[in-house]
C-alpha cells in the first residue's frame, strides 16, 4: 500500500466568534503570517521527517487545516497560534486515520478518515467550549488527549494580558532576560508566571508531545512487531 494511504493526522482549527470580530481582517492576516512561519518550520517539500504532509492552509476565511505525517508538531502549532492570537480563541479537532485521496500540496483537496475524525472533533470542541478534542486514536488515547488539552485550556483561559506577554517571552528565554525585555524586576515575571501556572502548562504540552509520539510509534508497528 502506498505510504500516503497510511495513517495521517489531520488538524482543523476554527476561530471562535470570527464573524463578530471587530478586526476580522487583521486576525486573518495574522493567521496567514503565522501559518507561513509554521509551514517554514514543519514543511519541507514533503520530507517525511519534518512533520507536515502538506502546507497548512486557511480555508473558508477562518478555518485552519493541516495534515501531518507525525502528530507531535500539532502541539507546537496549536500553542503557537493560541499564544499569538490571544485573546482571540481557536478551537481544534485532531483526527487520526488514513487518506482516501492522493496526497497533494493543496490540503483542501485531500480527504480521508483522518479529516472526518478531525471535523467531528472540532465541532465537538466548539460545542463543549474546550481547546482541542481528539478522535480516531486507539482507545483510550482520544479521551486522554482531549482531557489533557481541556485542562491546559482551562488554565490558559484565566490568563490576563500581562501574564500572556510574559508567557510569550518566557517560552524561549530565561526569566532574567524576560524581565529586562519588559523593564520589570525578575520577581515580577516570576510571580506572574507562577500565578498563570505557566510551568504546569508547559509540562502538559510536553506530556501531549510524548503521548502523540508514543501513539505514532505504536501505529508504525504491524501485528508481527515489525516496522510498517
Amino acid at each position: 500500500m502506498p505510504d500516503h494511504y497510511a495513517d495521517h493526522y489531520a488538524l482543523i482549527g476554527d476561530v471562535v466568534g470570527s464573524r463578530e470580530l471587530d478586526d476580522r481582517a487583521e486576525v486573518q492576516r495574522r493567521l496567514e503570517d503565522l501559518m507561513e512561519a509554521l509551514n517554514h518550520r514543519f514543511w519541507d517539500g514533503g520530507d517525511p521527517g519534518v512533520g507536515l504532509a502538506a502546507p497548512m492552509k486557511l480555508t473558508a476565511g477562518d478555518e485552519i487545516q493541516a495534515l501531518l505525517r507525525v502528530p507531535e508538531p500539532a502541539v507546537e502549532i496549536v500553542v503557537a497560534i493560541a499564544d499569538a492570537l490571544y485573546p482571540v480563541e481557536v478551537v481544534w479537532g485532531l483526527g487520526m486515520g488514513a487518506l482516501t485521496t492522493d496526497l497533494m500540496e493543496d490540503v483542501a483537496l485531500v480527504d480521508g478518515p483522518c479529516f472526518h475524525h478531525a471535523r467531528a472533533a472540532v465541532e465537538d470542541a466548539a460545542n463543549r467550549g474546550t481547546w482541542l478534542q481528539a478522535r480516531g486514536f486507539p482507545a483510550p488515547f482520544s479521551d486522554a488527549l482531549s482531557a489533557l488539552f481541556r485542562l491546559m485550556g482551562a488554565v490558559r483561559a484565566r490568563w490576563k494580558p500581562a501574564q500572556m506577554r510574559y508567557v510569550r517571552s518566557a517560552r524561549d528565554r530565561p526569566q532574567t532576560e524576560v524581565a529586562q525585555m519588559h523593564g520589570v524586576d525578575e520577581s515580577t515575571v516570576s510571580k506572574a508566571l507562577q500565578a498563570a501556572r505557566f510551568r504546569d502548562v508547559e509540562t502538559g504540552e510536553e506530556a501531549a508531545r510524548r503521548l502523540l509520539a508514543w501513539i505514532a510509534d505504536a501505529a508504525s508497528v504491524d501485528s508481527d512487531g515489525e516496522t510498517a
